[in-house]
């Protein structure tokens, strides 16, 4: 009989319970949480309630979780806030757990390299949530990629279109709406520059970005418009970001009501919503987060992708197109699940494949737990699919990006990793 994996939460607000949390549920006969730490009360409680956790094993505090006592732990799940994941994940070093951290793993360059160095030197299962590369319709696309049959990469077109109710609820009203805490790439697009740099397999080079807050200013905020939407907003009926149309519909997203906290009823929504940040005209927020920012990468043997981020969009949904010296691959996560070939060497076909994406990021969130439990229970390091080590470039790629576009200059990649180690 298959042991159960007895697994430490840190962070239960819209991942930690909405993804990993659901996992766990789902696949009682493989894991449960038996510890979480979360310092908001109702997220906490309401965890603890959902996967039966004893009171003492219940902590405002992730410190407290480990000074408790870790012994029953195999392993530990960190969905902490950005800025929050160094230091639990030292501490669950320390203890000798396997970790599965959310991405990005920092907020800053200087301080990704420290906690990358000292992660990379851990013996322990250690697993970054490039879940991305996981999901079944870009895995197949790399393996057509590595297949050999359609030649070699010439080009890569990779754009992330972000939905306009999600750039307004996480970028805009969120809290991800401001670069104090961090910048849109890295936020929004960490996994997209991991799966680029996973797609190629080989350094980067060099990268150029571009990119500006347009549209949810102060200066385009329409007359009369009050700071929250339910004080009376004259533009209810037109305006595609109020809130009744993005937090009362059936279609609503439950993530962006986890982020809130734990919602009772309607009644209750409402009544958060006249207050909180999710509840402000998104004109009139505190937000400086681009709202449509590009990328262009060399990578070695004259390898080029351009990259594009923009949250003004009607369907959510990454599009990938790979121009290859035999054929072109294409794959649109919204277009019923297929990736389409278009050979044109040394015959001219067209190819398609079927792939499942159902579930949280295409599949992948399920696939990158399944592989963290399966790493687990066997003790095989070697199947692990986003080691540590593999987390360098596409980090690197988002924070030299950045950079550019702040600095208004061309970056080399390796120039840039070493300014950055010092």
């Amino acid at each position: 009989m298959q042991k159960i994996v007895n697994l430490a939460l840190i962070g239960a607000g819209n991942r930690g319970r909405g993804v990993f949390g659901q996992y766990a549920i789902d696949m009682p006969h493989r894991v449960r949480f038996t510890h979480v730490a979360e310092p908001d009360d109702a997220k906490r409680l309401e965890f603890a309630k959902q996967h039966n956790i004893p009171p003492a094993n219940v902590f405002a505090d992730y410190r407290d979780l480990f000074t408790s006592g870790t012994e029953s732990l195999d392993g530990v799940v960190i969905a902490t806030i950005e800025d929050v994941r160094a230091e639990p994940t030292r501490l669950a070093m320390e203890h000798n757990l396997a970790i599965l951290v959310e991405k990005p793993l920092a907020t800053r360059p200087e301080e990704f390299i420290r906690f990358y160095d000292a992660a990379a030197a851990y013996n322990g299962i250690f697993i970054v949530c490039h879940q991305m590369r996981l999901s079944p319709m870009l895995s197949t696309v790399k393996e057509l990629v590595d297949s050999g049959d359609y030649g070699e990469i010439v080009t890569v077109q990779h754009s992330e279109n972000l939905s306009y109710d999600h750039m307004a609820h996480s970028f805009v009203r969120g809290f991800f709406n401001n670069d104090r805490l961090t910048p849109m790439l890295l936020a929004k697009s960490c996994h997209d520059m991991d799966f680029i740099a996973y797609l190629i397999g080989r350094p980067a080079v060099r990268v150029a970005s571009f990119g500006a807050l347009k549209h949810f200013t102060r200066a385009n905020c329409p007359p009369g418009a009050p700071a929250f939407c339910l004080e009376g907003c004259p533009h209810a009926a037109t305006c595609p970001y109020h809130v009744i149309k993005l937090y009362f519909e059936p279609d609503t997203d439950p993530a962006y009501l986890r982020q809130m906290g734990v919602i009772r009823d309607k009644d209750h929504l409402r009544e958060l919503l006249q207050t909180n940040r999710f509840g402000r005209c998104v004109y009139q927020t505190d937000n400086n987060a681009v709202d449509t920012q590009t990328a262009q990468i060399e990578f070695t043997d004259n390898i080029h992708v351009s990259f594009t981020m923009c949250g003004h969009n009607g369907v959510e949904r990454r599009i990938t197109k790979i121009s290859m010296t035999k054929a072109e691959i294409v794959c649109d996560t919204s277009s019923d699940s297929l990736i389409t070939v278009h050979r044109f060497a040394p015959v001219k076909r067209l190819e398609t494949y079927q792939v499942d994406t159902r579930g949280t990021h295409g599949g992948g969130d399920r696939a990158i737990m399944d592989n963290f439990i399966d790493a687990i229970t066997t003790g095989n390091h070697s199947i692990l699919k986003t080691p540590i080590r593999a987390s360098l470039e596409g980090h690197l790629l988002v924070f030299a990006a950045e950079a550019s576009r702040r600095e208004g200059r061309i970056i080399d990649i390796r120039q840039y990793e070493q300014q950055i180690r010092g």
